[in-house]
């Protein structure tokens, strides 16, 4: 199963007055905190067929867009891009945090097509499918978040609230393909991380053998989630 990943950028000048982003999504040829190379040329095919739709969002999350790209391309050095944000309340805000530094990284949310392994061990991905950029107070700690989440009812509350987020966008009618690009991402982050809390469980239960354990996991199977999440998101769209 090809999983949403979070790579990290930064970000390289702020025109506060313009509200005018620029800086860098990924960085290419370096070893990240994942084991993983970006190579150059990995985003050519996505910024060809998908470029038009990648929006700037914040911390990764589809209900905090800040704006939208001026500019999106490959150089040597990375995925470079330049941002427009609009000047909304919100918009203000987060310029502001990015002037004082408190928000000074980037990361973009891809999904892996190509890669291999090189003779090191590391992973090498050569082509990438992009959704988005965000502007992160940390670069690729996003799916952190949920590891804070102990029990297994606040991870379906977890994974509930985000799934409802992805309805009230779909209860407006009229989806863009812009939306219905960032809606599916969304819902294939949702299920990249109720896969991995799954795969994890799994582990614990074969080294514990407890049987109270595999109760929970019938209760709260990663498909039959994805498959009830799916199911109302046809039934409440229509």
């Amino acid at each position: 199963m090809k999983k949403i990943l979070f790579k990290g950028g930064h970000i390289d000048d702020i025109d506060q007055k313009l509200g005018v982003v620029k800086g860098y999504g990924s960085i290419f040829g370096n070893l990240d905190s994942d084991k993983d190379i970006i190579e150059k040329g990995a985003y050519a095919r996505t910024l060809k067929n998908n470029g038009d739709r990648v929006k700037y969002l914040y911390q990764h999350d589809i209900t905090k867009p800040i704006g939208k790209m001026r500019e999106l391309y490959e150089d040597e050095k990375g995925l470079a891009f330049v941002a427009e944000v609009p000047k909304t309340t919100f918009g203000k805000e987060i310029l502001e945090l990015m002037e004082y530094k408190v928000i000074d990284e980037n990361s973009v949310g891809i999904m892996p097509i190509e890669k291999e392994i090189n003779d090191e061990g590391n992973r090498v991905i050569t082509e990438v499918k992009l959704f988005e950029v965000s502007a992160v107070t940390l670069a690729a700690n996003d799916e952190a978040k949920i590891l804070e989440v102990k029990g297994e009812s606040e991870k379906i509350d977890y994974y509930t609230k985000r799934f409802d987020n992805l309805i009230k966008f779909i209860r407006k009618g009229n989806i863009t393909d812009d939306l219905g690009y960032l809606v599916e991402y969304e819902l294939e982050v949702l299920k990249s991380l109720i896969a991995r809390d799954h795969s994890h469980q799994s582990d614990q239960e074969l080294s514990r053998g407890n049987a109270h354990i595999e109760t929970k996991k019938d209760k709260y199977d990663s498909n039959s989630i994805i498959n009830y999440m799916f199911n109302n998101l046809k039934s409440k769209s229509k």
